[in-house]
């Protein structure tokens, strides 16, 4: 039994692992983006960044070790963890599928909640722009009574901004 091996699978569960705990943060930023907190917003953004950074770690360290399980069974390349596993005994094998799949699952979630999050941000962002647009095109309107009331003139006022943000 590769030492290699048992290292690949303690490395895909930590990675498991990890991602489970940003599929959390990720549950937590879409209930924060429904309320609106941005100051939550900027706190559970940093924890993913954290979070991130670990995954590059672990990334890292995962591609190390399938270099060395390469070595150890003198195998040039594999396109995919299934193909690296119909290298390894029958035993692990079946770990390492598993594993595989259900970190494919767990991504699978992940996607789909960071695709939901990016439609409330840009919803977010259409709501705001929509707001600015409304204050930057406001024209202020006068005295419309009297004869003297021109309508050229009470179109060209300044807006309240200069520029859109």
């Amino acid at each position: 039994m590769s030492k290699s091996v048992d290292q690949l699978i303690l490395a895909l569960n930590k990675e498991y692992e990890i991602y489970k705990d940003y599929y959390t943060l990720a549950k937590n930023k879409n209930e924060i983006l429904i309320e609106g907190n941005v100051k939550e917003l900027e706190r559970i953004t940093k924890k993913e960044q954290d979070v991130i950074a670990v995954m590059g770690k672990i990334d890292q360290i995962r591609t190390a070790i399938i270099g060395n399980i390469l070595f150890e069974k003198k195998i040039d390349w594999v396109e995919s963890l299934t193909e690296l596993a119909s290298h390894i005994e029958a035993s692990k094998r079946a770990e390492i599928i598993a594993l595989k799949d259900k970190l494919r699952i767990l991504l699978e979630e992940i996607k789909n909640l960071n695709d939901l999050n990016g439609k409330l941000i840009r919803q977010s962002l259409d709501y705001i722009e929509f707001n600015v647009n409304l204050l930057t095109n406001v024209e202020l309107k006068g005295n419309t009574y009297g004869s003297r009331a021109d309508e050229q003139d009470l179109k060209h006022r300044p807006n309240l901004f200069d520029a859109k943000v």
